[in-house]
């Protein structure tokens, strides 16, 4: 079918490129390579036109060198290695006039949000991506059939697990290219993008300002990763902080639209006791990893990209706040990994008074932490049953505010076990 007025799609293939383009700006057009993973810089003292043409199988720097002429480019690329062999992925995009290369700004500057979607069977998954696995003995010529069929790029490899996240052009949904991978030769599972939210938690207004927070810990030894929504700039600098990383997007600096993660981070390194317990005098050093966005979503790719860089940080401790009643698929198998290598994995059990934990709680590959009252009582709020695997007491005083929830217990766990309690 012929595209409409203005519309294009793009599908990029290692050092190859496919690209139709209809008088579409070439700011629409860029804006295609930034979501196959590609980071577009530019100069915006450049006029952006309109592109109208076919490139069928054509190399990536012709292309590029077409879309900025007469302005001059640059082209990084990385080279991956991945469980059906290495190849070359295109990195970044730079375009500016002649010797003015440091003038180039992100091409999109506004912070990254996830673009979720619901299914017809109700699932949330990120809008024309999905995820997937192929069977060992498989190669590369497998992944180039598959990508062909789907009109598809791959987005990101990650390894281990060993799964290949790829972006869909427009009139390719997620469902139909569902279908077409698991038929397809050396396939061995495929899924969309999960997308899942934060554990909704209680803020209830007190008098004065809170507990307030301890600040004088000296660090232990044992680090814990908090996967949440980022750390406030201002707690950065702090002795306890080990370090901080921007799954959601690693280019970007860190912070906290929400405030959660911080209060998580700052419960599991001491500077903040649940009420009912005695404040402590160490601390326990904390990796900040944001993996929600502003909107309070996060994905597999997300999560697993997370697990990446906490592995190959040494970390011992993960603590995860987010759950969900629908099966994780992929992501239990990162979860696992991580277990694999020793790491203990704390996971609040939900917010929902449920006789179960939701996932990845439930997985027995993490441990699953339920909450309790200030004076040891199960919370009514919190999820029990079997899956769960041990309570904490989640009511904390910060800023002016009580917050209650089994986000604030896990990380209390997460805390202990780093300090061999």
């Amino acid at each position: 079918m012929p595209l409409m007025a203005g519309a294009a799609t793009l599908r990029v293939e290692g050092e190859r490129a496919w690209l139709t383009a209809d008088g579409t700006s070439l700011s629409k057009v860029l804006r295609l390579f930034e979501q196959r993973g590609v980071k577009v810089l530019i100069d915006p003292s450049l006029e952006m036109g309109r592109v109208t043409g076919d490139w069928e199988n054509t190399k990536v720097e012709r292309l590029v060198a077409q879309l900025a002429s007469p302005n001059s480019y640059l082209l990084e690329w990385n080279r991956i290695d991945s469980p059906l062999g290495t190849f070359d992925q295109l990195s970044s995009i730079r375009i500016f006039s002649d010797g003015n290369a440091a003038a180039t700004r992100p091409l999109s500057s506004k912070g990254k949000v996830l673009d979720v979607v619901t299914g017809t069977n109700g699932v949330q998954y990120i809008r024309g991506e999905i995820m997937v696995g192929f069977d060992e003995g498989s190669t590369i010529k497998d992944l180039n059939a598959l990508l062909k069929k789907l009109n598809g790029t791959v987005v990101e490899v990650i390894d281990p697990p060993g799964i290949y996240r790829i972006r869909l052009n427009e009139g390719m949904n997620v469902e139909d290219a569902m279908t077409i991978a698991a038929t397809h030769d050396g396939v061995k599972a495929a899924e969309p993008n999960l997308a899942f939210p934060v554990n909704r938690s209680e803020s209830i207004p007190i008098t004065g300002s809170g507990a307030g927070m301890n600040l004088n810990l000296l660090p232990g030894e044992t680090a814990v990763a908090i996967f949440d929504s980022g750390l406030d700039s201002k707690y950065s600098d702090l002795n306890i902080i080990r370090g901080t990383y921007n799954a959601i997007d690693p280019s970007a600096e860190m912070s906290d639209p929400s405030g959660h993660g911080t209060l998580v981070a700052l419960i599991a390194s001491g500077a903040i006791t649940p009420i009912g317990e005695d404040a402590s005098e160490i601390g326990v050093p904390v990796l900040a990893v944001r993996v929600f966005d502003e909107n309070g979503m996060t994905s597999s790719d997300t999560i697993m990209r997370a697990i990446e860089y906490a592995v190959n940080s040494g970390i011992d401790i993960i603590n995860i706040s987010f759950g969900t009643y629908e099966d994780i698929g992929f992501l239990e198998s990162a979860i696992n990994y991580a277990a694999d290598q020793g790491i203990k994995i704390f996971v609040a059990s939900g917010n929902d008074g449920l006789a179960i934990s939701a996932n990845p709680a439930a997985s027995p590959a993490t441990i699953s932490v339920g909450a309790n009252n200030p004076d040891g009582s199960v919370a009514v709020y919190s999820n029990t049953g079997s899956t769960v695997d041990s309570y904490e007491k989640g009511t904390v005083e910060y800023d002016g505010k009580q917050h209650r929830g089994t986000s604030f217990a896990s990380p209390y766990a997460a805390r202990k076990a780093a300090l061999g309690l």
